[in-house]
């Protein structure tokens, strides 16, 4: 799944004014066109050692046979490159050397060199690896917003622990375009930072406690695969084809895989019956379009095939796969149809005033219900324009909101309770 993930950032994110980029020093910024090996397993080439006190870089920091970098955790400092960097993929192989202890992979570091440099730290504390811990006042979303990720400067991964034993070699890729940041352990996605503060900088790796080697550190080109170019439709885009689900990713809260079928629920939540998509509701998550959109009309027809039950459209989902992402909502729910819910501090402007910013907000719809009863077809027609989103049930304009953080995204369809069916899902340029 997670070349798809890589897919959910905004344009908007990728380029950022140099000035920004490097806001605490005007030192030039490369970004990779090409691999770039950051250590070259035999020299510190291109590489400085900056320890608390009058530390010994020498002993702290040491060349094992094998291409390996060894460092005691003892003082307190990293290892840094020379030169600043934007828009790259990190790799890094560690392990845990004897005991377990604490580390970490600075990204964006600038100014001048202190044992807590003004960067963002992807944390390398054993079984924390994919925490964030902002340091020197380097704000991004997902620490401004709050929630009960944040605790101080740290925001914690979404997902458990993928760490292997000690003395075992892990994967640590870290992902920077733009103003977002997404750490992978062991290839999976563990968390997301978005519209950092700063978005170019030094890469560094701690010393912080406990003996940790490290090898094959290098950079990559972020490529054009992993750009999330949000599309504006210029014409009548179908996403849903009728036939099966391709274009879309299915995903489920807590998913597990049935011992039986040997499937994972995600795989049978969802299926295409008559030209219908039916989703049967049993657990939180959604289904969600491979491509990330923006400024567009959504058409999309549902009908409860059964009892009345709860579900919903997400637009402009941002950060990765979890229950109850960064969204904006259209909700869908019985009787509650136009709606607006603002999922994982997502925020707009109604009624004069800012919705949102912080865990779950609604804005209800002014009038009456124009739902249709159960087991008949009702539509949902919704302008995306800019931060504008307005809502439209069975023809009847029924809610609106200005200035929509996030404003682009995939295009999602919640399991939230019961079986619903959908059909005639489109976008369509704005007229």
């Amino acid at each position: 799944m997670s070349r798809t993930v890589l897919t959910a950032l905004a344009v908007c994110c990728l380029f950022v004014p140099a000035s920004r980029a490097l806001a605490a020093d005007a030192e030039p910024v490369v970004e990779p066109t090409e691999k770039i090996v950051l250590f070259d397993g035999k020299t510190f080439d291109g590489l400085v050692r900056h320890l608390r006190g009058k530390g010994d870089v020498d002993e702290t920091w040491k060349i094992k046979e094998g291409g390996v970098l060894h460092c005691t955790g003892r003082p307190a400092g990293y290892i840094r490159t020379a030169k600043a960097y934007r828009n790259y993929k990190l790799h890094v192989e560690y392990r845990w050397a004897g005991r377990t202890g604490n580390n970490g992979i600075l990204v964006h570091m600038v100014g001048k060199d202190n044992v807590w440099p003004k960067s963002l730290e992807c944390q390398g504390m054993y079984r924390n690896q994919g925490d964030y811990f902002e340091i020197g006042g380097v704000e991004f979303n997902e620490h401004k917003i709050g929630g009960h990720r944040v605790g101080g400067r740290r925001v914690r991964k979404y997902e458990p622990s993928v760490e292997k034993k000690p003395g075992e070699w892990n994967v640590y890729e870290v992902w920077c375009v733009g103003g977002t940041v997404r750490p992978y352990v062991n290839g999976k996605l563990m968390n997301e930072a978005s519209d950092c503060a700063l978005t170019a900088g030094k890469i560094c790796l701690q010393s912080e406690g406990a003996p940790i080697e490290f090898r094959n550190i290098y950079l990559e080109p972020a490529g054009e695969k992993n750009k999330p170019w949000p599309v504006t439709p210029t014409k009548k885009t179908v996403l849903f084809n009728g036939k099966d689900l391709t274009g879309w990713v299915p995903f489920l809260h807590q998913d597990k895989r049935d011992p039986k079928t040997k499937k994972f629920g995600a795989e049978t939540n969802w299926s295409v019956v008559d030209g219908t998509m039916r989703c049967e509701g049993k657990m939180i998550g959604y289904i969600r379009t491979e491509e990330h959109y923006a400024n567009y009309r959504l058409h999309v027809e549902w009908r409860w095939p059964e009892k009345p039950a709860n579900s919903g459209v997400l637009l402009h989902r941002t950060g990765i796969d979890v229950a109850l992402p960064r969204c904006i909502e259209a909700q869908l729910k019985h009787e509650s149809a136009g709606d607006i819910v603002l999922l994982g501090g997502a925020s707009v402007e109604a009624g004069g005033k800012k919705v949102g910013g912080k865990g779950i907000a609604v804005v209800k719809r002014p009038g009456a219900s124009a739902e249709k009863p159960a087991g008949e077809w009702n539509t949902y027609d919704i302008t995306c324009d800019g931060g504008t989103v307005k809502v439209v049930v069975n023809g009847k304009e029924v809610n609106q909101a200005s200035g929509a953080d996030p404003s682009s995204g995939p295009i999602s369809l919640q399991s939230e309770g019961g079986p619903v069916e959908f059909r005639n899902v489109y976008i369509e340029p704005i007229r």
